[in-house]
């Protein structure tokens, strides 16, 4: 199959994937029922219809063209697990109605069966050409890793390793969380420390400082403090062990002085 060539494509041209083939939706469906490791006559409709169409809309990501029958076999089987939801009705004989997946079941286990006949049908043309494929070498393993068992390849497997890596690149590499950053003006701080400061009373600088939350609000509270002791309004005093002492002045503040202190 190819990737179409309409202008709409979001990817760059150099990344629109180009298959000669491409497996039809019961393809899918059987890749999807041995991935999980299930009945075919059982098939857990939600978790497969879930699947099938995180599927598709990987495809679509990546602009393979998705054919109609794709389309198709997603609304049934959405159509399908919103049947498996209802209670199934009983008929007149008192008997519980078919259940809902034996159409899609009998649907696959035919296609099964006319897939591997049409394997067997090719390896016997191949065989009939004389085409011999290459006896089976020995892995050259490191001694104690034991036996390897090698399977083929399907598109789907690609498909389904890629959407492991994207869910987890998605988990270590989180959207970025941005904090508003907090500001502190100098009046705030010159207003706070006034409420604090009493005439009869010291009050510790450095204590202050160091009880303010981050850098910005130290700085600020340190500008207010230069305003306060510009003004008159504190007296700056040092302690013979270190310790910068405030003390309220008896000078009043103007309202002016206030109005020109800047945040």
């Amino acid at each position: 199959m190819t990737s179409p060539t309409s202008s709409k494509s979001s990817l760059p041209e150099a990344w629109q994937v180009q298959l000669p083939i491409f497996e039809g939706p019961l393809d899918l469906l059987l890749h999807l029922i041995k991935i999980n490791e299930v009945e075919i006559t059982d098939i857990p409709v939600a978790v497969i219809c879930d699947q099938f169409d995180e599927y598709l809309h990987l495809m679509e990501v990546f602009d393979l063209d998705v054919a109609a029958e794709f389309v198709y076999e997603a609304a049934v089987l959405i159509h399908l697990k919103s049947r498996m939801l209802l209670p199934r009705r009983s008929a007149e004989d008192g008997t519980l109605e078919d259940d809902p997946r034996q159409e899609l079941v009998e649907r696959l286990l035919e296609y099964q069966r006319i897939k591997e006949a049409a394997q067997s049908l090719a390896e016997f043309h191949s065989l009939r050409q004389g085409l011999w494929t290459r006896q089976p070498q020995a892995l050259d393993l490191p001694a104690g890793d034991g036996s390897v068992e090698l399977d083929e390849v399907s598109l789907f497997d690609l498909l389904g390793a890629l959407k492991q890596v994207l869910v987890r690149y998605e988990h270590e590499h989180p959207p970025p969380f941005h904090i508003r950053r907090e500001t502190f003006s100098v009046r705030g701080q010159f207003e706070r420390l006034l409420g604090h400061l009493h005439l009869d009373r010291p009050y510790d600088l450095l204590l202050d400082l160091r009880g303010r939350s981050c850098r910005a609000e130290a700085v600020a509270a340190f500008l207010a403090i230069l305003e306060l002791a510009r003004l008159d309004l504190v007296r700056l005093h040092r302690t013979g062990v270190g310790e910068i002492l405030l003390y309220r002045t008896s000078k009043e503040l103007l309202a002016h002085e206030l109005e020109a202190i800047q945040g």
